[in-house]
């Protein structure tokens, strides 16, 4: 199976590429300055097959290896299944990367020119009609399936992004650059 990987050069990169690869995936990188909506056009524009969508900032452990998957993961009535992280901005748990079925594709590419001036395209794809009436989507939360944010030392650009999203409260910056500095 693929995982397409999104990048804008952060630190953790090459050892998200790394657990990936561990776990049986052939990466597909892209990497570069365009905007999450470019990044995302031309993901479902290569797709041809079910695929599994990584920022690089986060870091899957073993348990996220494609022959893994549970039995709704490969129910093909679903197109969509996000999954939890432990997300170290947050300090908490939350959504952050999600296998896709190859039926969603049309729906996707159908659907993405809507978003491209959004600050969260992949979650305004994720709430189109087409995942939700007859229920496409689900989320898999059984088990954490890795870690989102750490090693990130620089939080400007984080901060800056949850501001503009007018989302500050949901994370603990305080805590995290305290931990980041042990």
């Amino acid at each position: 199976m693929i995982a397409y990987v999104t990048s804008i050069g952060e630190p953790t990169t090459e050892l998200c590429i790394w657990a990936l690869e561990r776990n049986g995936y052939d990466v597909v990188i892209f990497r570069s300055d365009n905007s999450l909506w470019q990044k995302l056009s031309d993901i479902y524009e290569t797709a041809v097959a079910d695929f599994n969508r990584v920022d690089a900032d986060v870091i899957v452990h073993r348990n996220l290896h494609p022959e893994r998957r549970t039995g709704s993961q490969k129910d093909q009535h679903i197109w969509c299944w996000q999954l939890l992280v432990f997300d170290w901005y947050k300090q908490d748990v939350g959504h952050s990367m999600a296998f896709i079925n190859k039926a969603a594709l049309p729906s996707l590419r159908a659907n993405i020119d809507r978003f491209k001036l959004s600050l969260r395209p992949e979650t305004e794809v994720s709430r189109i009609p087409e995942l939700h009436n007859p229920r496409r989507m689900i989320t898999y939360d059984h088990q954490i399936m890795g870690i989102h944010g750490f090693g990130i030392n620089d939080l400007s650009d984080v901060k800056r992004l949850k501001e503009a999203r007018n989302q500050m409260d949901n994370y603990d910056f305080e805590l995290v650059e305290r931990l980041n500095a042990l």
